[in-house]
């Protein structure tokens, strides 16, 4: 296992003074892991494609297919959790043969029902190489810790890799695998040059899942009173979703026959991620400045060059990642209390609007 790290021992992102900058910065970092895991010619096959609406797994989603193509590699066999078929895994698998899983906020006992996917992937191919793709690692109990430990170590052949500082040092000191920092797969996706007009002074997206921290939108509303602001999650599905939803669920019998690795689904896939990254960008061009407390919220407003205040989330997600990678990003600020947020907020007014841009 690798040694304790540090915030000391990461270079700084003070040079980093732009998205382009920062972007292109922790792509390299991501490389400097990644390119060194997954040799040329490697048999790549890619799991758990994040089959739902939430729009930062389509993000980390895309940034995952954008690195493999730009190292020229295409899976040999992608899945969802539901479609997930080790037999048919079997029959690719050889001595190049590399399982990368995907990346995200769900390593742990937040989200059950893909830590049991992970660990089920983990049991039927003992000894192959797995690579777990960026994740923060969350555990609420140690009794599954130590389940999850006894899969790793039977496992022997296992890569973690982790968004932030506090779970690189669990994952360290906990599980007997390669464990490794790399930062989030979307910032692949590179920046995002097109952006939508704003129509209101903020716009806030807020969690309203089990990972949000408190009711801070009602202590918001009374704080920014002299704004107009307009809030919204980003799990909403719109028409076109609806359709493809559709069309992935009616071809399921015909694919079985003529699409045993899913490969021909991956196109449908990549077009619902694109769509939900399309609605994430629609969605943040609503606000002159961005208050949010979702990770990749934080992230796509990276990427759109988008003025924003991140709070924390119950599990300390976003502040973790902020103060691994993003710490000094002048266009984000990272806050505890909506009050804090109304006033980080109104500091981008004048300094960072729309018409004013950062040379680059």
């Amino acid at each position: 296992m690798n040694k304790e790290l540090t915030k000391k021992t990461l270079p700084s992102v003070e040079q980093a003074q732009t998205n382009k900058h920062l972007i292109t910065y922790l792509q390299q970092r991501a490389r400097s892991v990644l390119d060194q895991l997954i040799p040329d010619g490697s048999n790549v096959v890619l799991l758990d494609y994040p089959n739902n609406s939430n729009v930062g797994d389509s993000l980390i989603w895309l940034g995952e297919v954008k690195y493999l193509q730009s190292r020229n590699i295409t899976p040999r066999y992608v899945c969802d959790m539901d479609n997930y078929n080790a037999k048919k895994l079997e029959k690719i698998i050889d001595d190049r043969t590399i399982i990368l899983m995907h990346g995200g906020g769900n390593f742990g006992t937040i989200w059950p029902k893909e830590q049991a996917f992970r660990e089920q992937v983990l049991k039927d191919f003992r000894g192959v190489k797995t690579i777990q793709l960026p994740q923060t690692i969350t555990f609420e109990n140690k009794e599954k810790t130590h389940e999850t430990a006894k899969v790793i170590s039977a496992h022997g052949n296992y890569t973690i890799l982790t968004r932030g500082i506090p779970s690189f040092e669990f994952a360290s000191q906990v599980f007997d695998a390669n464990v490794q920092l790399s930062p989030d797969m979307a910032f692949f996706i590179g920046a995002i040059e097109r952006v939508p007009e704003p129509l209101f002074d903020r716009f806030v997206l807020s969690r309203t899942d089990h990972e949000k921290a408190s009711n801070w939108i009602h202590d918001l509303a009374e704080s920014g009173s002299h704004l107009s602001i307009d809030v919204n999650d980003w799990l909403e599905i719109n028409t076109y979703e609806k359709f493809l939803f559709r069309v992935e669920k009616y071809s399921e019998s015909l694919r079985k026959h003529t699409d045993a690795n899913n490969i021909q689904l991956l196109g449908l896939w990549n077009m619902l991620a694109n769509i939900r990254m399309k609605r994430g960008i629609d969605l943040l061009g609503r606000g002159r400045v961005i208050i949010t407390d979702r990770l990749h919220v934080h992230i796509l407003s990276i990427l759109m060059n988008k003025p924003h205040v991140v709070i924390d989330n119950a599990h300390k997600k976003i502040g973790n990642f902020h103060h691994t990678w993003t710490e000094g990003y002048p266009r984000a600020k990272f806050v505890t209390s909506a009050s804090e947020a109304i006033q980080a907020s109104d500091g981008f007014d004048g300094i960072f609007n729309d018409k004013l841009k950062i040379a680059e």
